[in-house]
C-alpha cells in the first residue's frame, strides 16, 4: 500500500491524521476532480450515491478530506461533517437541514464559515440539495388572500442529502450497481474485504483501550438495598433481648404483600390465554382489526378478571356504536371502558375500574381535609377583600333593574281633556297660531276672557273682509250653544 503522503493528490498542510480513524487506500488510482458546478450537487443530477447513515458519511468525509482532493478542506470540515451526521438520524433517508446560524453557535465560528465549508463538501461530492431555501414567505402563499400579519413569517429550510462518490466506493473495494443518487452497493471486492477486516481490527483494539482508560468502579459508597452485606446478628439490636425478639414479631401489624413496581400480578400463561381471547374478539369487532393484540389485551383485562368470554366482550364492543377506526384502539378501549363504568352504563365488579378522581372539599370550619384550613383561609381572604365592593354593585344592578322595569310597564291609558268652552272645536277656530301670538304681544298678558273673545272676533272679521275682497269666501258661523 503507498504512502498517503507520496500521492500527488495530497496536500500535507490541511490533510489529516487518518490512520487513527480508518485504513486509507491507495488514491493515486482514483483521480478525483472537484465538483464545482452547481447543477451537478443536486439529489437528481449528482454522481454520488446517497447514504443513509451517519457513520458511512463520516468515514467518507474523513477519506475524502484526509485524502487531499481539496485544498481547503480540513479540521472544520471534519467537525461540520461530524454535526450533520447527528442531524441526519432524525431522517430515513439521510436528509437534515442546514441551520446556518444553529450550526455556527455550534461549531464556535462564523456564518461565513459554516457556508464556505458546507461548500468544500458540496464539491467533494459528500452533499446535494434536496431542498434550496428560500427568504419567501410561505405562510403568505399558503394563505393567499385571506394572509394577515397575524399569520407571521415562516421561510424555507434547506435540505441537504449525505452522498458519496464513486472515488470512495472504488478506493474501499466496493462494487456499486446503477449511477447516481439512487446507485447501491451489491457487494465488495477481494481488496476492499481486506480494507474492512482491517477497518474492523482497528475499531476493536480501539474499543478495548477505550476499556482500559475507564476508571474503576467507585464502591466505597452506600450500597443498593439487595447487594448490602450482611451484618453479624446481636442481641443488642433489639430492645428486650433475645427472648422478647418473637413476641414483638408477632404483636406487630402485617404489612400488606408488595408488588414488585411495573408488576401487573398477571402470569406468562394467563396473559398468553388473555392475548388469545383479544384475538377472537378482533376477528369479530371490525374497528379493533388491525391493532396490536397485546395492547388490546391489556385494554381488556378488566372484563377478563370479571370472568367474561370473548364473546360476551365482541358483543359489549358491538353496542359502542363506534362511527369510525379509532387511531389507537387500546386507548380509546381503556378510556370507553372506564366512562361506562362510572356512568354506570356497563356493569363491573367494584375495584376493577379506578373512579374519577373527585377534588377535595372543604366545609371552610372543619379540618377534615387536607387543604381545609388553606382553602378556609382564602375564602375568608376573598371575603374581606371584595364581597363588600359586591354587594355594593349588586344593589345597584338591582335598582338599575327595577327603575327600568318600572319603565317598561305600560301606563295607564290617557284621554284627551274634556273642554268646557261651548263651541271651542278645532274647526270652529278661525285665528292662526301666528295671529294669537301677535295678539299676546299687543296685549296684556293678563285679559279676562269676554275681552279676549271680543278681540278676537275683531280680528277675524277683518281677515275675513280682506279674504273677500281678494276672492270670493263663504262663511260658516259657529254653532249655538248646545241645550242643556
Amino acid at each position: 500500500m503507498q504512502h498517503v503522503s507520496a500521492c500527488r493528490h495530497i496536500n500535507p498542510v490541511v490533510r489529516l491524521d487518518v490512520s487513527k480513524t480508518a485504513p486509507v487506500a491507495d488514491t493515486s488510482r482514483h483521480p478525483f476532480g472537484l465538483i464545482c458546478d452547481s447543477h451537478a450537487q443536486e439529489t437528481g443530477t449528482t454522481a454520488s450515491r446517497r447514504l443513509r447513515r451517519g457513520a458511512d458519511f463520516l468515514a467518507a468525509v474523513q477519506f475524502m478530506v484526509g485524502a487531499g482532493y481539496h485544498p481547503k478542506a480540513g479540521r472544520t470540515t471534519v467537525q461540520l461533517a461530524e454535526i450533520f451526521a447527528k442531524r441526519m438520524a432524525n431522517s430515513s433517508e439521510g436528509h437534515f437541514t442546514f441551520s446556518a446560524d444553529a450550526t455556527a453557535r455550534e461549531l464556535g465560528v462564523k456564518r461565513r464559515t459554516v457556508y464556505n465549508h458546507a461548500r468544500y463538501l458540496r464539491e467533494l461530492g459528500l452533499l446535494a440539495y434536496v431542498e434550496h431555501g428560500s427568504k419567501r414567505n410561505v405562510l403568505r402563499t399558503r394563505y393567499g388572500s385571506a394572509w394577515t400579519r397575524e399569520h407571521g413569517y415562516r421561510g424555507t429550510a434547506t435540505l441537504f442529502a449525505a452522498v458519496a462518490p464513486r472515488v470512495w466506493d472504488e478506493a474501499m473495494g466496493r462494487r456499486i450497481k446503477g449511477e447516481g443518487y439512487t446507485a447501491r452497493q451489491v457487494g465488495v471486492t477481494d481488496a476492499g474485504r481486506e480494507l474492512a477486516v482491517a477497518a474492523a481490527a482497528v475499531g476493536k483494539q480501539r474499543k478495548r483501550q477505550g476499556l482500559r482508560q475507564t476508571e474503576p468502579v467507585d464502591n466505597s459508597g452506600q450500597c443498593t438495598p439487595s447487594v448490602v452485606v450482611p451484618q453479624p446478628r446481636s442481641s443488642s439490636s433489639v430492645g428486650g433481648g433475645i427472648k422478647d425478639r418473637a413476641r414483638e414479631r408477632a404483636c406487630q401489624e402485617k404489612s400488606p404483600k408488595h408488588r414488585v413496581k411495573g408488576s401487573t400480578g398477571w402470569s406468562a400463561a394467563r396473559t398468553a390465554a388473555a392475548m388469545r381471547e383479544a384475538r377472537s374478539v378482533q376477528l369479530h369487532t371490525w374497528w379493533t382489526q388491525g391493532s396490536c393484540v397485546r395492547q388490546l389485551a391489556h385494554s381488556l383485562r378488566p372484563f377478563f378478571e370479571a370472568g367474561w368470554s370473548w364473546e360476551e366482550i365482541a358483543r359489549e364492543l358491538a353496542r359502542w356504536t363506534v362511527p369510525l377506526r379509532p387511531r389507537h384502539v387500546a386507548s380509546y378501549v381503556s378510556f370507553e371502558t372506564r366512562r361506562r363504568a362510572n356512568t354506570g352504563q356497563l356493569s363491573l365488579p367494584d375495584r376493577l375500574i379506578s373512579p374519577y378522581r373527585q377534588p377535595e372539599t372543604s366545609t371552610w370550619d372543619d379540618n377534615s381535609t387536607r387543604h381545609g384550613l388553606r382553602y378556609a383561609a382564602m375564602q375568608a381572604r376573598k371575603a374581606r377583600t371584595f364581597r363588600p365592593a359586591a354587594a355594593r354593585a349588586a344593589a345597584a344592578f338591582a335598582e338599575i333593574r327595577r327603575i327600568l322595569a318600572r319603565r317598561a310597564e305600560p301606563g295607564p291609558a290617557t284621554t284627551a281633556p274634556v273642554c268646557r268652552v261651548p263651541g271651542a272645536r278645532p274647526e270652529n277656530v278661525l285665528l292662526s297660531r301666528a295671529e294669537i301670538a301677535s295678539l299676546v304681544e299687543m296685549h296684556d298678558p293678563v285679559v279676562a276672557c269676554e275681552t279676549l273673545w271680543a278681540q278676537a272676533e275683531e280680528a277675524a272679521e277683518h281677515r275675513l273682509d280682506t279674504e273677500d275682497r281678494l276672492g270670493s269666501w263663504e262663511y260658516w258661523p259657529p254653532a249655538g250653544p248646545e241645550p242643556h
